[in-house]
């Protein structure tokens, strides 16, 4: 069983492991936000030489747990907790598992696959920390090495968040032999990224948008180029620099027109580690500004590493939410799109959270799970789309390959898991996807579908009279007595009827009697 959360530490470092950079922030973090202490990166170029069915060699590997170590002793040196991320190489490497092994057995990092459309989300968080959005509708593009994350948003709220797997390390080996920027190879480059982007494209014309953000190492190359070519010298700070279509035109012509990658170090504002994939991230820029017919930029200083960590302190109530839960607006919107009724599953998830907390008063559990469990209670019944009849099993699947945002893949895991044992049969280890899951996360599941199931059983009546909930513990007895606002006497007793059928699941878990009780 999980033991009470701990107090978090006020420092975190956040590593986003990426295709072509590892890229680390350390930051005190307080009431009003951030305070960065110390940034690294590394180019390490994981997913070079990777396409199609994609393999991490075992160079690469070393030197992305080279730096994953180098990066640690600075987090160690400012007494940081690290929250590390990995994207696209990793994302779709078959091997990452052996990343994933070296980096936790060797340097003791726990690092996350996340997500393309989580990826998008948190450098939309990222970017919202180093731009004003307002009131605009906001279109933020970020070109990594493999992939591109593209959002839409409408005074910070999302609207689109969506990857695509263009990047300038994937195209560049896929197009571009021997670092030369040949016309032809420019050309199949923009082809390709023309014919990926066209169907989201659409999507982001009908949505609308008045201003375009860009951000992470390809555009800011660019824009420091546009920078020299314009002034002569780089801004102060190259956050929200703009830059026109034009401008960006006569830059990639200077690019495009170089022969190698080292004749390319030589251009005014060029990253000389990124000379040789800057062709193929331009011209990924140059089609999604034809496509999209954008006239203007700005730049962001701020993308992953900066998302990530908005997120980590947030998720450890060290900032408070300053708009709409990600993860809960996801959630609501499955369920809307499932036709749940969301008064009765509301109520359930408000009494499964007092059950949660009532119990957390006599044993020690994990509090910090109310967010995955409310999160399971909103979506238990998104399976009756497809058909009443084992409608819990349904909602598993909805809920597994929905692409939730503002959670990480074994959160989704987690809820998916405990929305399919709100019901009937109980979580076994001969289960596939229960036994896949490491031995906390499944005592996770046990409690959340246990607190699930009674707290469905209190709103059998579906009229949401059951409001409040006493406890008290006795000789290993847990009494839990319902406190109804409004209902007769019948409705209370079914409910409770119900409710005292379902206590077996949680009892297990506790080691204990539950006795649900006037």
């Amino acid at each position: 069983m999980n033991s009470l959360p701990v107090r978090h530490n006020s420092v975190i470092a956040a590593i986003d492991v990426g295709t072509n950079s590892v890229h680390m922030v350390v930051a005190k973090v307080g009431e009003h936000g951030f305070h960065v202490l110390s940034t690294e990166k590394e180019t390490v170029r994981l997913g070079a030489g990777v396409s199609g069915a994609d393999v991490l060699s075992d160079a690469a590997i070393e030197r992305a747990v080279n730096a994953l170590r180098h990066m640690k002793r600075i987090a160690e040196a400012h007494s940081a907790e690290i929250c590390a991320v990995a994207t696209s190489a990793v994302r779709e490497a078959s091997n990452s598992a052996v990343f994933l092994q070296r980096a936790r057995d060797e340097v003791g990092i726990n690092v996350e696959i996340i997500s393309g459309n989580e990826e998008a989300r948190l450098i939309h968080l990222g970017v919202q920390q180093s731009i004003a959005f307002g009131s605009e509708s906001i279109l933020s593009i970020d070109i990594g090495g493999g992939s591109t994350e593209f959002c839409v948003s409408t005074r910070g709220r999302l609207r689109i968040a969506q990857s695509l797997k263009v990047g300038a390390v994937r195209l560049t080996d896929a197009y571009l032999s021997d670092n030369q920027s040949d016309e032809h190879g420019i050309e199949q480059i923009r082809a390709h990224v023309g014919s990926i982007v066209a169907p989201l494209a659409h999507e982001i014309r009908q949505a609308g948008f008045s201003r375009v953000l860009v951000s992470s190492g390809t555009c800011e190359t660019l824009a420091r180029m546009i920078a020299f070519e314009r002034d002569g010298r780089l801004p102060q700070s190259m956050n929200g620099f703009a830059f026109t279509a034009a401008e960006l035109l006569t830059i990639l012509k200077k690019i495009y027109g170089c022969t190698s990658s080292k004749e390319r170090q030589d251009l005014d504002g060029m990253d000389a580690k990124r000379s040789d994939i800057i062709v193929a991230g331009g011209a990924i820029l140059h089609e999604i500004m034809k496509a999209l017919h954008i006239e203007t930029f700005e730049f962001s200083e701020y993308a992953l590493r900066e998302g990530v960590l908005v997120n980590a302190a947030r998720m450890r109530g060290l900032i408070e939410e300053d708009s709409v839960d990600a993860g809960l607006g996801s959630v609501m919107r499955l369920a809307e799109r499932c036709s749940v009724d969301l008064v009765h599953s509301s109520h359930v998830a408000m009494l499964s959270r007092k059950v949660l907390s009532l119990v957390s008063r006599r044993f020690e559990v994990d509090t910090s799970l109310g967010r995955l469990l409310e999160s399971a209670a909103l979506l238990a019944n998104t399976g009756n789309a497809v058909s009443y009849s084992k409608h819990h099993l349904h909602s598993y699947y909805i809920i597994r390959n929905a692409d939730l945002m503002g959670f990480t893949d074994e959160e989704i895991d987690v809820i998916a898991l405990t929305a399919r044992y709100h019901r009937k049969g109980v979580p076994k280890a001969s289960h596939t996807e229960f036994g896949k899951l490491s031995e906390d996360r499944q005592h996770d599941v046990e409690l959340m579908a246990g607190i699930i199931r009674i707290a469905t059983g209190l709103d059998r009546s579906h009229d949401q009279s059951v409001t409040e909930l006493n406890s008290s513990f006795k000789d290993g007895l847990l009494t839990i007595t319902p406190r109804p606002s409004s209902g007769s006497d019948e409705t209370l007793a079914l409910n409770i009827f119900t409710a005292q059928e379902r206590v077996d699941l949680l009892e297990d878990f506790l080691g204990c009697k539950i006795l649900i009780s006037r």
